[in-house]
């Protein structure tokens, strides 16, 4: 595995770093297989990552595997209703124990050797170890060989997995995205409704940044524009934990505001009634999750990498009281369902082309620019990318900001 030196130079983060107006973004090759097999190692295990949905797994016995950057995990919830985290390889010859999501399940069971660990990791069977009829052996002692736990947190309706066991503690760690919410938004009550996913093909950091920022939504997503008179816009980031961008639209009395977006279609407001102003967020949970809240429901959404050219995006909605389920709102379910689909799946190709455009640049010593109206957040992400695999000795908290 190369170092981060081969990949980054002293004078790339000096650049990254620099005023906005005079920043370059990194070079094009930490877009590439060898720097996501560098992030498999020296990034992904080092912080809390979002990875899944505690809905996913509601009841004891439920369990889900999923990967992170390739890391095989399993989550399940115990007989006692905990979340609980572990390495799903199996401590016989490494093979993945679970490989599909369960349902009310007592123990788990390796499709190689069949060897069984409970809700609690603990190992409880090895059938034949010993022999054709014999399932201990007194020279391989079993003692000490669960599996391997893997720490968890719980936001909202987000599980977020810490490999290695050694960031702060999670609730520490969003204190910052708790304070920019609260003036807002009370999000403990709503409710799971619609889920969909899609896929980019690129690298996922080149997802991430697709989806950052507002600069591009009157090109890209004109429809999101519709019969907006002023777009007040924000950005704020507090590095290390989220990069966000927020708007608060003001329509042409004319229009609906924004009924296929979330400003209308009767359900209930999710805005306090005393909130600065009716502001909707995109927030990246830094580095692979995502909040977004708009009047009357909020999506929360994952970015997972499925290799160095391949993320795998998941969205749930989410909406107060009985109107994530009733069936009279299921057309206005579907409709919002549909709206925010379309404005991803218009990014695919932005995804595909800068994504194959950043493995060339290099070549010709082009650099990328961000602006200083719109894109803190990208350099943010970035900045917070080197800061946890070594490339700047900023911290988090001293580098946090927030200019929304």
């Amino acid at each position: 595995m190369r170092p981060l030196t081969d990949f980054i130079r002293a004078e790339d983060i000096t650049a990254l770093e620099r005023p906005l107006g005079q920043a370059t973004g990194l070079p094009g090759r930490v877009f590439s297989a060898e720097f996501f097999e560098l992030e498999q190692h020296c990034f992904f295990p080092r912080v809390w990552c979002p990875a899944a949905f505690v809905s996913d797994i509601p009841d004891p016995g439920d369990a889900l595997p999923v990967e992170i950057a390739g890391w095989p995990i399993l989550l399940l919830r115990g007989a006692d209703g905990e979340i609980r985290g572990f390495l799903n390889i199996c401590r016989h010859r490494a093979m993945r124990v679970v490989t599909q999501p369960c349902k009310g399940s007592a123990n788990f069971t390796c499709p190689w050797h069949a060897w069984t660990y409970d809700l609690t990791g603990r190992l409880i069977a090895t059938p034949k170890l010993g022999g054709e009829r014999i399932n201990q052996d007194a020279s391989f002692p079993t003692d000490g060989l669960a599996l391997m736990p893997v720490r968890v947190g719980q936001w909202l309706d987000l599980i977020f997995v810490n490999i290695d066991g050694k960031a702060p503690p999670l609730d520490q760690h969003l204190r910052p995205l708790e304070d920019l919410l609260r003036p807002y938004y009370d999000l403990t009550g709503l409710r799971r409704a619609e889920a969909w996913s899609t896929e980019y093909p690129g690298n996922w950091k080149v997802a991430v940044e697709t989806t950052l920022d507002e600069y591009h939504i009157p090109f890209l997503h004109p429809q999101l524009m519709a019969g907006v008179r002023r777009n007040n816009n924000a950005n704020g980031h507090a590095d290390g934990c989220y990069m966000m961008t927020s708007n608060a639209r003001i329509y042409d009395n004319t229009r609906k505001a924004g009924t296929a977006m979330g400003y209308g279609q009767g359900f209930p407001r999710i805005l306090k009634e005393r909130a600065p102003e009716p502001r909707s967020h995109f927030i990246v949970l830094f580095p692979t999750g995502a909040l977004q809240t708009r009047p009357n429901h909020a999506l929360l959404g994952l970015f997972m990498p499925e290799g160095p050219d391949r993320t795998r995006i998941t969205f749930v909605h989410y909406y107060a009281g009985t109107t994530a389920t009733d069936p009279a709102f299921a057309p206005a379910r579907q409709e919002m369902v549909q709206s925010w689909k379309e404005v991803f799946e218009q990014d695919v190709p932005i995804a595909r082309d800068v994504y194959r455009n950043h493995k060339l640049r290099d070549h010709v010593g082009l650099a990328t620019r961000m602006t200083p109206a719109w894109e803190e957040g990208v350099a943010s992400f970035y900045r917070s990318l080197l800061a946890v695999m070594g490339g700047t000795s900023s911290s988090a908290d001293d580098a946090s900001n927030d200019s929304s």
